[in-house]
């Protein structure tokens, strides 16, 4: 071998140590150290797409966004006409959702060569994700054309079907699937996703098992098993595995904190930081958990989204409660440490809710703001006399398989014919059109306070929903605050939802009253029910 051949042969071999060093950094959570790495790399070989992937990656989790764009619309500029980079940068822009050049990169890379199978599934997914579910469909029937064979392709169209609520279709893909392909994990997955949203747990259970069995390190099933697990009651075991909706990603924000992470350590004369994850819903059964929280610790320090910083302060005086700053010592920009042990707020319900038995009889209800409460009952008392009922129907996200828990206001009519009530908004997206077409064709008023946003003015939005004598709604934040502040809640939504915990109720608020919304039920039936309680339960 030549000197010449020799210097590039270890030039390469350093720039592969260096892009290994880069990896096992970014996977202890040290980013601005990995960055430097992958840097290194790019800088001798700019289409590394494994130090690309990790350099975005980094930059994502140490909130520069705006870089890792640029960098990615940098790298697809300079791609050219070469159809695997075109590809690879294509894969890596959809782990992050930049879905728009995810798209056009997949196309370039189709113009190319159109029938690529692997390019054609991916765009598939991406064009799925946008909303063009039928252009997803004809993608993947191309695919499976040309390759009949593709446990994948028949996979992901499995997905794009289970959407669309064709599920009698999507099992069949995914049966074609592992019939094809056996050993490949994310079938299994995908198919323990499906067998949930159908009731069927114990069988999505044995599927997501089978899918760990095949990849044990695959964090997206250990996540799924976990939530199942939570569903059926096994709450011990589905704890255990929920930090990893972390690892995979589909529980947020991502704050590492390595080595300080409370695992049910004695508290005594210990400071806690305990941090909202997910959204305000969530974030409401988490804090159920506090008051015990702060019977236990020295201290408790909780962050929280600014709009609830308030209404928390009021509850635990005891506890500093500050809004979020979305920082953490594993992405290097927290700063000085000021507590002992954190965790994610799922993570202290994970230590302190192991079993439904751990769960209180009674909750520590939240306290509104006195002032904004007076307020909200001199409007209450310029409507008619008699009992005021809050109603939220629906959600700001919406697909098809999530619509299947929500209803319509018009559903509602025998709501509004309890006698004497006054039926009160609570749902924080724009109610205008429903409201209007109610009172025009059937003479029905939805009373909406004057002046409240009920989306952004949470305090607000407690207090009015504490003068309230009862409230009826689905899966959302609205019935979760009422309940939190104590209100008798009629709570309808899916018949197993992770949050029950196996159980036929909801065991973090004991004044939440459930009942079963899916595809089989009858929503005529179901609202004449609730309506018919909600009588009973005052009297009328």
């Amino acid at each position: 071998m030549s000197s010449l051949n020799k210097r590039r042969g270890a030039a390469s071999g350093d720039m592969e140590k260096k892009f290994v060093q880069g990896r096992r950094l970014q996977s202890r959570d040290r980013f601005t150290e990995a960055e430097a790495r992958f840097r290194k790399v790019l800088a001798a070989d700019p289409a590394h797409i494994g130090a690309l992937t990790g350099l975005t990656q980094c930059l994502i989790a140490l909130r520069r966004e705006h870089d890792a764009i640029g960098l990615i619309d940098r790298a697809a500029a300079d791609a050219g006409d070469n159809e695997r980079y075109l590809f690879e940068l294509g894969g890596l822009c959809t782990t992050i959702k930049y879905l728009h050049q995810a798209r056009a990169l997949y196309e370039r890379a189709l113009t190319l060569n159109p029938d690529a199978t692997s390019t054609l599934i991916n765009l598939a997914t991406v064009v799925d994700e946008q909303g063009e579910t039928q252009r997803a469909v004809d993608l993947l029937s191309r695919a499976i054309e040309l390759q009949p064979r593709s446990a994948k392709a028949y996979g992901n169209l499995g997905k794009v079907l289970t959407g669309t609520l064709l599920f009698d279709e999507a099992l069949a893909c995914y049966r074609r699937a592992i019939e094809l392909e056996p050993d490949l994990s994310q079938s299994y997955t995908n198919l323990g996703a499906l067998l949930e949203i159908l009731g069927r747990h114990h069988d999505a259970l044995g599927a997501l098992q089978k899918a760990l069995t095949l990849d044990p390190e695959c964090d997206a099933a250990r996540w799924n098993l976990a939530r199942a697990l939570l569903t059926v009651g096994e709450t011990e075991a589905g704890w255990d595995m929920y930090g990893f909706g972390f690892a995979c990603g589909q529980r947020q924000p991502f704050r590492p904190f390595p080595g300080l992470i409370w695992e049910g350590h004695d508290l005594t004369g210990k400071t806690i930081m305990v941090w909202r994850e997910q959204g305000l819903g969530d974030d409401m059964f988490f804090s159920t958990c506090y008051a015990d929280l702060i019977a236990r610790a020295g201290h408790v320090i909780i962050e929280t989204d600014a709009r609830l910083v308030p209404l928390y302060r009021r509850t635990w005086p005891q506890a500093t409660v500050r809004p979020e700053k979305w920082a953490s010592t594993g992405l290097g920009n927290y700063g000085e440490v000021d507590f002992d042990y954190t965790a994610p707020a799922g993570l202290v319900a994970a230590q302190l809710r192991r079993t439904v038995d751990a769960f209180p009889p009674k909750v520590h209800t939240l306290v509104p703001d006195p002032a904004r409460v007076a307020q909200c009952r001199a409007w209450l008392a310029s409507l008619p006399e008699g009992p005021k009922i809050g109603i939220s129907w629906t959600s700001k996200k919406l697909n098809d398989i999530r619509a299947l828990t929500y209803t319509n206001l018009a559903e509602w009519k025998k709501l509004f014919a309890i006698e004497g009530a006054s039926i009160v908004n609570l749902q924080y997206t724009d109610v205008e059109e429903e409201a209007g077409t109610l009172e025009r064709e059937f003479g029905l008023t939805l009373h909406r306070m004057p002046g409240l946003d009920l989306f952004s003015d949470i305090e607000g939005a407690a207090a009015l929903s504490s003068c309230l004598d009862a409230v009826v709604a689905p899966p959302s934040f609205p019935i979760v605050l009422a309940a939190a502040l104590g209100i008798t809640c009629f709570y309808y939504g899916a018949p197993h939802p992770w949050t029950k915990l196996g159980t036929d109720r909801m065991p973090w608020f004991p004044s939440m009253r459930c009942y079963t919304l899916d595809r089989n039920t009858c929503r005529e039936t179901l609202t004449s029910g609730i309506v018919s309680d909600i009588r009973a339960f005052l009297g009328r």
